[in-house]
């Protein structure tokens, strides 16, 4: 009896066997496994970066209030035009108003987290601090907020 090999073969059906399909699904969880970290950062960025409009939101609502009481901030009024010019998630509390009632404090929401916005209309200035940490403007070495009261 002769066996025809090429007709065996030949007679194979076309397809991915299961190792070949194993490996394609191993290269795709390895390169998934790159992206993910990725993601999960530009998810991140994009809440600061959230969290940052808002608190200029803040600022501009705090700076209508500072123009109507003649240069300074009144805790109430800046609360509602806070309430009424923005967009703040409930929770926003006016903090501080200090320096001559020059400089405010204003704590609020976005995405769960709590920023603390302080406006000061004497430098025109916004700083965006959360954790301690300051968010806005970016921290260099001479733009903390420990090097500006230095210079005093």
């Amino acid at each position: 009896m002769k066996i025809n090999y090429k007709k065996i073969i030949n007679s194979r059906e076309k397809g991915f066997t299961i190792i070949e399909l194993m490996l394609v699904i191993s290269i795709i969880l390895v390169l998934m496994g790159f992206l993910v970290p990725k993601f999960s950062a530009y998810q991140e960025k994009a809440k600061v970066t959230k969290a940052i409009n808002t608190a200029k939101q803040i600022q501009t609502a705090a700076m209508a209030s500072y123009g109507d009481n003649d240069g300074k901030f009144d805790k109430d009024n800046v609360k509602a035009n806070i309430e009424t010019l923005t967009s703040v998630e409930a929770g926003t509390t006016v903090e501080d108003v200090s320096s001559g009632e020059q400089c405010v404090d204003i704590n609020y929401k976005s995405d769960g987290k709590i920023y603390t916005a302080t406006i000061n209309a004497d430098q025109n200035s916004l700083v965006v601090m959360y954790d301690n940490k300051t968010v806005y403007p970016k921290a260099t070495s001479t733009n903390t907020r420990s090097g500006a009261n230095s210079g005093e």
